[in-house]
């Protein structure tokens, strides 16, 4: 039989949001919106991990073992503006119309929360990622800039709980999956 719920379009016209990763690998309590993304650039990739593998005379497989590999999340920022490169920690304050970009890479930890614009649809939030942009200008799509967030587990202690009765947390995770309840504006 056929499910009954309603598909819901995710990431079309999404928001990516990006603030400082807390304490213990904790997502962040301040989020700032990166700006304006480019159509369909929007992606959460999965890369495989190592495979472990014990062989047999003959080459036969006896054993094997699959580790975990990488996720990343990528946007482009449509003409992104001086404040995203001072908030990213990339370049200094615009001064006189003139702003100098000293690395490509995010300095500290950082969390991502990409919102879909639909409500009921699933978006992700991500406590633990390093990040890096690279500058995209060309005379067909204007100025922009490619955020790259490399997601990593995060190692957070579990909370332990104060007078027994309810379990600890488990704060050891990539991402979590959220369901939004308003559509965007």
């Amino acid at each position: 039989m056929a499910d009954s719920k309603k598909i819901i379009m995710a990431w079309g016209k999404c928001k990516v949001e990006i603030g400082d990763t807390g304490e213990n690998d904790a997502f962040t309590t301040t989020l700032f919106n990166v700006g304006t993304i480019k159509d369909q650039t929007t992606t959460l990739t999965s890369n495989d991990g190592d495979q472990l593998q014990m062989k047999a005379t003959g080459g036969e497989v006896v054993a094997q073992e699959d580790l975990e590999g990488t996720l990343e999340v990528e946007t482009t920022v449509i003409e992104p503006t001086a404040e995203l490169y001072e908030k990213l920690g990339i370049a200094a304050k615009d001064a006189d119309g003139e702003q100098k970009v000293k690395t490509h890479i995010v300095p500290g930890d950082k969390s991502i929360k990409i919102t879909p614009h639909n409500k009921g649809a699933r978006g992700i939030k991500a406590p633990l990622c390093r990040i890096k942009v690279a500058p995209a200008m060309d005379e067909q799509n204007g100025n922009a800039i490619k955020i790259t967030a490399s997601i990593f587990k995060t190692t957070g202690v579990p909370e332990t709980p104060e007078s027994g009765g309810t379990p600890a947390v488990d704060n050891n995770y990539w991402y979590s999956r959220f369901t939004t309840k308003e559509a965007l504006k």
